[in-house]
């Protein structure tokens, strides 16, 4: 993964200069996609992969630099809002361009949004790239990234933690309306309303907790937390049927989604509070790959676990015992940190 050469790509070029030469990556890699080809279309989610992986280390590096303690949290929960707030804008404006214009619409405005953007990012670039240093060379050092990760106990934990964490979230994404049709009757249109709800309380929950963490000083303690509710609501996934309410179904769905999709914010938050000193890039490079682990394993994995168990619902007895092990595993890492400190 290019998370995991995030040491060296900042060392060299800075911060400022890889968000840009990530956004020109998704701007190149969203063009390609346009083409009728399936073989540019592959090779623009490879190059634009290769941009989004940049977006986090290159983010982390800029706002650890610039906020407060007292507000880390916060931000970085804004920070990772872009993302659903992304998603929600393309389903608004892809399919009415896709009338108007026909289907290259979408990916060629989501290229000429990332290029504008890289091209507004330049007066504040030297800025941010102070610390850079041009003459470094790619060699064993470059992928200090997930060394950093493996060597430090307590970041080692958290990789452990936000493998789980997203592998719950993106079951959640991939399988509600799945749940919801086969074990409640929902139609399709209903159930698409329920992960409608499900996506603006994620986005909602991320801000939130968020302040949350900020106003009383615990993050930690609400990513626990989080990982407690989500073994209940990966258990309530099992017990949904068509004996509940409409008014339930929403109440359940929009409250797990509020513990299971905003924990990202708080847990860069305390995965970068853990980095060495001026190594916060580097370290949310190296936790990406853990990460990104679950969001590449967890729908194929679940896919074939409901196959074996019969049925995606009973598959989440597994989610469950996932989620489990991840809120240990920031207990751990709390507990860690606390003895180091």
């Amino acid at each position: 993964m290019i998370s995991t050469l995030a040491g060296f790509l900042l060392r060299r070029w800075g911060p400022g200069r890889v968000s840009q030469i990530s956004l020109v990556l998704c701007g190149v890699g969203a063009a390609l996609m346009a083409v009728p080809s399936v073989a540019a279309i592959a090779l623009g989610a490879l190059v634009m992969g290769f941009g989004y992986g940049m977006t986090n280390p290159s983010g982390a590096e800029l706002l650890m630099k610039r906020t407060p303690d007292r507000r880390r949290n916060m931000v970085f929960s804004l920070k990772q809002t872009g993302i659903p707030a992304g998603g929600i804008l393309a389903g608004i404006v892809a399919p009415r361009a896709t009338e108007l214009i026909g289907w290259q619409a979408g990916p060629l405005i989501a290229a000429a949004c990332c290029l504008i953007l890289a091209g507004a990012l330049q007066p504040w670039r030297e800025g941010w790239d102070t610390d850079r240093v041009p003459s470094a060379r790619m060699d064993a050092s470059a992928f200090s990234a997930i060394t950093t990760i493996w060597r430090v106990p307590a970041l080692r934990w958290m990789g452990v933690a936000g493998f789980n964490y997203a592998f719950i979230q993106l079951s959640i994404s991939a399988f509600a309306v799945t749940i919801l049709v086969t074990e409640a009757d929902f139609s399709l249109i209903a159930a698409g309303a329920v992960l409608a709800a499900v996506q603006v309380a994620g986005l909602a929950g991320r801000v939130a907790w968020g302040w949350v963490a900020d106003r009383w000083g615990i993050g930690d303690e609400l990513l626990i937390a989080m990982g407690v509710g989500n073994v209940a609501g990966a258990i309530g996934m099992i017990m949904v049927s068509p004996a509940w309410p409409v008014w339930a179904v929403y109440l359940f769905f929009v409250a797990f989604a509020a513990s299971a999709y905003s924990w990202t914010g708080i847990f860069m938050t305390s995965t970068v509070n853990r980095a060495p000193p001026a190594q916060a890039g580097t370290v949310t490079g190296g936790i990406g790959a853990p990460v990104y682990g679950g969001v590449i394993f967890g729908t194929a994995a679940l896919s074939l676990i409901a196959e074996a168990m019969g049925g995606v619902a009973n598959a989440f007895a597994v989610v469950a015992l996932l989620a489990g092990i991840g809120a240990l595993a920031l207990a751990k890492a709390r507990r860690v940190t606390r003895a180091d400190g």
